[in-house]
Parts: C-alpha cells; structure tokens; sequence
C-alpha cells in the first residue's frame, strides 16, 4: 500500500476483483512528505476500486476525495463514530448518484486510449488540458470538522471519457489508458452529510498518485524489467530442457549436422575439379601449337633403367640388355 511520511498510519491502494495491484516506485518523484506516487498496471476493461485503511483515530473528522484523470469523481466522510474499534477501511468502486429514490452505483475500470494520426487535426486547448491528467488516480486526505447529515442533494462527479487523441497531444508521454465509468446500476442508499475544511485554504493533508499504464508501456519506461530473450536450447542445461524442448534440440542438431554435411562435400567436389583443371592447363602449354593439350600422356612411375654400354678397341659399341 502507498504511505505518506506525514502520516504513516494512513495507506491506499488500488484493487481490481478485490486483490491489490502491484505497486511500483517512481524514480523520477519529488520528495514531498505528504505526497507518494505509485506505478500500477493497467488492464484495458478491467474494473477497480480505491481502497484505503486508517489504522488511527485522527484528531480531526477526514475527507477523502478520488480523483480520475484530474477530476474529482466522489467524496467520502469519515466522523469521529467511524473509528470506534481505532482504525477503518473503505473501498470506493464508483461514482453513487441519486434519481428520486433511488441510487445509482457507475463502476470505475480502464479502458484504451485511442490514438490516432495528427495529420489534418487541430489541438485545442481544452483537449490539452483534459491530457494533463489522463493516467492518474488520486487520493485526498483532508482534515474536516461540524460534519452533519444532510438532505441536500449529493454532488456527484461526471467523468467524460476521450475518444480519438492525436499522437502528437500526448507530446511523448507513454500514455496507454484512460479511466471511465461503467452504466450505473442499482445500489443501496448512502448518507450525505455537509460539512467545513479545518484549513481555510483546503490543503489536503496527504496525497496519494497511481500513474496507471499497460505492462508495455511500464517496460517502456523501465518501472518494470523488459522481457529478457529467451537462452537458445543450444546453450541451455539439457537436465532443465522439457519433453518438447529436447526433441526440438534433437532436431536442430540434426538438421545443423546434415548441413554441415552437405557444406563438406560441396568443398571437396571444388578441390577435385580445381586440381583436374590445374593439370589440363599444363599439359596445354607443353604443345609447341597447342595441339597437344588434348592428348593424355602415361608416365611409368617406375624408375627408367640406364643400360651399359662398351666400345672394344676396334670401336664397336656394345650394348648389354640384360
């Protein structure tokens, strides 16, 4: 749960089917110590709910107002009879709205931004203004006192979605998701109270942010690791390698080893016709035209005999064949 410096013993959280999104930290916060931001991820269609746990009485009644995407969507008091066991937890699910006697209960959740090209489209100021808030949830704390139930109409938020943003009104934000309202549906009465801020300026004593974006969009802006690439099989323990794996192992292997096969064959076919091609091109060159080069010439490999030869002294040679 997100916690404040300047009061520990309040904490808030946003929840979707009644489990806690994981939170995660901004780096890029300014140290405030009423003031903590979370990163949460976002699921398009998903409902959520704020929820938020005071573990000790105040000194003071609070206030909690929501916030989506900059605008205030709903209120909820909280007097002294509230902490009788010294502590609470209240989740807010929606925006409550009342039609003659009955109440109404519109869900929040998220759904995609739709962005779309900037091409031929203009920006005016109030689509600019309504961007500055888009992915943030927040939570007001306020101290308030002379709180009194009251049949006055109860103030209910109006959230507008936004329909086709152009690319270039987000400015490089990494902005995947904007917050909206389900259809109301019947739920049961609340109690509208009216009361004062302790400070007259209306500052609230903690705030707490959930800067909500897509996994992809949370990789992006590395809040979260990105998904590391696979280790080939080749250079995984074979003892951690499934069924599946190691057949596909086996193939791969398979497949490198005919390859490699093939490869070699090609190579020697090469040497083979280069050799035959070096010896025509010399016996081409012992022909005084050239005519030569397409006789085959046999050359004993045993070495040629040298015969004796004597001359008597009548001068006659004889030659011994023996």
């Amino acid at each position: 749960m997100a916690i404040t410096k300047a009061h520990p013993r309040m904490k808030a959280q946003i929840c979707v089917d009644g489990v806690a999104l994981q939170e995660y930290d901004d780096d890029e916060e300014d140290f405030l110590p009423d003031v903590v931001t979370k990163y949460v991820e976002a699921t398009s269609g998903a409902e959520f709910a704020v929820q938020w746990e005071i573990t000790e009485k105040p000194q003071y009644e609070l206030m909690l107002d929501v916030h989506l995407d900059g605008k205030w969507v709903t209120g909820i008091i909280h007097s002294f009879s509230d902490f009788r066991q010294g502590y609470l937890k209240t989740t807010a699910e929606g925006v409550k709205s009342k039609n003659g006697n009955l109440w109404f209960l519109a869900k929040f959740c998220f759904s995609e931004l739709n962005t779309v090209d900037s091409e031929g489209l203009t920006l005016n100021d109030q689509l600019m203004k309504d961007l500055k808030g888009v992915g943030e949830v927040s939570v007001h704390a306020y101290f308030v006192t002379n709180v009194e139930e009251t049949n006055k109409g109860i103030k209910a938020g109006n959230k507008i979605s936004l329909r086709d943003v152009p690319e270039k009104a987000l400015k490089g934000r990494a902005l995947s998701h904007q917050s909206s309202l389900r259809d109301p549906v019947p739920t049961a009465s609340i109690r509208v109270s009216s009361f004062d801020h302790v400070d007259a300026s209306k500052k609230s004593i903690a705030t707490f942010k959930f800067k909500y974006r897509s996994k992809e969009a949370l990789k992006s802006l590395l809040i979260i690791p990105r998904t590391p690439s696979p280790v080939p099989l080749e250079e995984r323990d074979v003892e951690t390698l499934t069924q599946e794996e190691s057949h596909e192992l086996i193939r791969r292997l398979r497949e490198r080893d005919e390859a490699a096969l093939i490869v070699k064959q090609e190579g020697v076919k090469r040497e083979r016709s280069s050799a035959i091609n070096r010896a025509g091109g010399e016996d081409g060159e012992d022909g005084e035209d050239g005519e030569d080069g397409d006789e085959v010439s046999f050359v004993s490999a045993t070495k040629r005999q040298r015969l004796a030869i004597t001359v008597d002294e009548d001068g006659v040679e004889t030659i011994d064949l023996t």
